[in-house]
């Protein structure tokens, strides 16, 4: 499995546990912070580990499509699970 299809694998599992997450917990859900912002955050810090494991050739880069892919599916899982409860 390359990196970027584990990227998209690992966010959009992200999307389904923090859907759950948000679904029950009404608090989180009406914060401050957006829910699609911890899609956006979880994205952003796994994009920045991925990058370091890049820079020591022990990982491929990701391309724009599977960061695009991986956080804005993990949006819409998010934003679909609460809804829908």
């Amino acid at each position: 499995m390359t990196t970027g299809r584990l990227f998209i694998v690992v966010m959009l599992a992200f999307g389904l546990v923090a859907g759950l997450v948000l679904a029950n917990s009404p608090a989180w859900r009406d914060g401050p912070v957006p829910s699609v912002v911890w899609a956006i955050a979880v994205g952003f810090a796994i994009d920045l580990l991925i990058q370091w494991r890049a820079a020591q050739g022990k990982a491929e880069p990701l391309t724009m499509n599977e960061r695009a892919i991986g956080i804005i599916g993990s949006a819409l899982v998010i934003t679909v699970i609460v809804a829908l409860v």
